[in-house]
């Protein structure tokens, strides 16, 4: 996984991103959605509970993760930090090749006030996420009593562009009580963009993923109901985005740009001159009971769990050799099997 983070044009604003590598072995992951997270904090701090915690989760699933530490306090008001979220959004996708994100598959997710930045990106913004997830969101004017600045009603700006959204909000929550998710809800509706909404009856506000790992330690902040909503949302998400590809009869069964020792033995062995190279080296493997069971294994890996059947520098020589096969070859000779 990759980690870092780049620095905004706005003073204290930074974007941290999560990236998770790409591998032979998941030929169907190379570009990935991705998911910008806006913690909450009533625009007074980022909490925490509710940025690294969600990234992680969110890696879980096999999405790219972003976390953006917006302006806050004397810098709160608006509109400085939907700026930051605009130009958040604008680096994901001006990075999306490099990054290996799909342009076109980038969701929001937000908290309490961070709900707030993401619903303003999705109804307001310049540019706009793909979806949007929001937790326990401040949505209306009346919650600027308790930001340090005032704050627009993002319901009121709800359009037909506003992405599809997913709302959770917890009945009990007294601090943002969910007369604010019911207006987007109620916004959304008119505007006829598509919604789903969960309200848990008991929880109270900042749940984050309502776990004991993101509790801070008390008790109140670790709902086994609430901690539902992750699991809901992810569907939902997928839903929206689609699922990695996984439609192949065969784990072999993929293109590649050059062969070698990192690709599955199974495409290796489709390939006349690939195969004849890893015989000449490997005649062991054409009488292994494991074949079969090899063919979705990189070659490197199966020569390493026979026992090192090779040594690096025979590993490394093969793996030149490989490399000169043209590749064109193996595509034709897919195009006339089918």
């Amino acid at each position: 996984m990759k980690h870092f983070s780049l620095d905004l044009t706005n003073e204290g604003v930074a974007l941290t991103a999560y990236l998770l590598d790409s591998s032979a072995e998941m030929p169907n992951a190379n570009v990935r959605p991705a998911i910008l997270i806006f913690p909450g904090g009533a625009y007074r701090v980022c909490s925490d509970r509710e940025a690294e915690p969600i990234a992680l989760a969110f890696l879980a699933e096999g999405y790219h993760a972003f976390v953006l530490r917006y302006s806050l306090n004397e810098n709160a008001a608006f509109p400085r930090p939907l700026n930051d979220a605009e130009e958040a959004i604008e680096r994901i996708r001006e990075h999306s090749e490099e990054w290996g994100i799909d342009p076109d598959r980038v969701a929001a997710c937000g908290f309490s006030a961070g709900g707030h930045l993401a619903a303003a990106l999705g109804a307001m913004g310049r540019l706009r996420p793909n979806a949007l997830i929001l937790g326990y969101p401040c949505i209306l004017e009346s919650m600027g009593g308790i930001l340090p600045a005032p704050i627009p009603d993002v319901s009121k700006a709800v359009d037909g562009r506003t992405p599809p959204t997913f709302l959770f909000h917890t009945y009990s929550d007294t601090l943002v009580p969910v007369g604010n998710s019911l207006a987007f809800a109620s916004a959304l509706e008119r505007a006829k963009v598509p919604f789903e909404m969960h309200v848990f009856q008991n929880g109270v506000h900042g749940l984050s993923l309502a776990k004991a790992s993101t509790s801070g330690g008390s008790k109140a902040m670790a709902d086994a109901d609430a901690a539902k909503w992750f699991g809901l949302g992810a569907a939902w998400l997928n839903n929206v985005f689609g699922d990695f590809p996984a439609d192949r009869e065969g784990s072999w069964d993929v293109e590649v740009e050059q062969f070698g020792v990192d690709v599955p033995l199974g495409v290796l062995w489709k390939n006349a001159e690939c195969k004849r190279l890893v015989l000449e080296r490997l005649p062991v493997l054409q009488e292994s009971p494991q074949l079969d069971d090899a063919m979705g294994v990189p070659l490197r890996m199966v020569v390493e769990f026979g026992g090192g059947l090779l040594t690096n520098e025979q590993l490394d020589a093969l793996d030149q050799a490989l490399r000169t096969v043209p590749v064109k070859a193996n595509k034709e000779r897919r195009s006339e099997q089918s």
